[in-house]
């Protein structure tokens, strides 16, 4: 990608989260070091603070604590997600707002067009419209390769990331309509063209999940799958294997070829479940926390798993009528 791309997609970015008189923290991490954070920061107060690349999604790393005094926004522009290392939930809890950018392809520029970004609040407004508003009920996902899978979700907590600075963070792109599941079963399939999280990405080779009581109880397919399931048991941690979000892409943007999953999971058509840390898709103040088994947690990773060409169905608790989302990838 070149420079002159790259500060596009920074500036994009700057001018959709950031606030004077915010004073940003800089995690950069090697890959990015030519990255013109001076130039496009320039108006701001700003610390950079260079890491080695990261290794895996989630890896923790150094920072010095006395950078988190003043610091009112963290922006970690990696080669790999760090936003569910334990650092930056640190960082959150000192109330800083997180922008987490993993993996910066020039396919981002497509995406954060400022006409794509007023697209994204109108199709989540559409869809909240059509499910009867902010409710909890069954979301039921079919398509032609197998997946069939019900995913119960509560009322008060579907997510709009639009563009717009709300919540704890973002990963910069915009363009989900999300919620957390605490309850699903069935088969989730992934497909050549389909995405895994960074750095498995494009799918190569068809990968099937089975689900049961929101867990992911077997990962079937080939050396894709195999690398899949080894980032989840290498977090220690049995709640990696939990389903911990849902969510319908709703960014219209056309990128000629999409490098990364941070992109996929924000177009139009495109649906993702994930695996792992549900704490960014569960708000504290969700008004049925209780149906969770193992409420808001973090488990050191999140994959999020994006198909294309799904039918999406939703039945609002205590209503009979299913409202159709998508049909075959196309949002209706």
């Amino acid at each position: 990608m070149d420079s002159r791309t790259l500060r596009k997609i920074l500036v994009a970015l700057r001018d959709l989260y950031l606030r004077p008189p915010d004073n940003i923290l800089v995690v950069l991490s090697r890959s990015f070091a030519e990255a013109p954070i001076a130039d496009v920061l320039r108006d701001y107060g700003c610390y950079v603070h260079q890491i080695p690349d990261v290794s895996y999604p989630g890896e923790d790393y150094l920072l010095p604590r006395n950078l988190l005094k003043n610091a009112t926004v963290g922006w970690l522009i990696t080669n790999l997600s760090i936003s569910h290392s334990a650092v930056t939930r640190e960082m959150m809890e000192e109330g800083m707002f997180i922008i987490s950018n993993p993996g910066i392809t020039s396919d981002w520029a497509s995406v954060l067009d400022s006409r794509n970004v007023s697209i994204c609040q109108e199709n989540a407004d559409t869809i909240q419209r059509k499910i009867g508003g902010n409710v909890g009920g069954t979301v039921h996902i079919l398509a032609d390769d197998g997946t069939d899978i019900s995913l119960k979700v509560p009322s008060g907590n579907w997510i709009k990331e639009v563009g717009k600075r709300t919540g704890v963070g973002t990963n910069g792109l915009c363009g989900e309509y999300m919620t957390s599941p605490y309850e699903a079963n069935g088969v989730y399939v992934l497909n050549p063209g389909d995405f895994l999280t960074n750095p498995i990405n494009e799918v190569k080779e068809r990968i099937v999940l089975i689900v049961r009581n929101n867990r992911i109880i077997e990962i079937q397919g080939g050396a894709q799958a195999e690398l899949f399931k080894q980032m989840l048991e290498e977090t220690g941690n049995f709640m990696a294997f939990n389903l911990a979000e849902f969510a319908i892409g709703l960014n219209p943007g056309k990128p000629e070829r999409v490098h990364r999953s941070v992109v996929a999971e924000k177009l139009v058509g495109g649906i993702h479940i994930a695996a792992g840390t549900n704490s960014l898709c569960l708000s504290e103040y969700c008004p049925e926390l209780e149906k969770f088994q193992h409420g808001r947690y973090t488990c050191g990773v999140h994959v999020d798993c994006i198909k294309f060409n799904s039918s999406v169905f939703f039945q609002a608790d205590g209503q009979d009528e299913w409202i159709t989302l998508l049909v075959k990838g196309e949002m209706i």
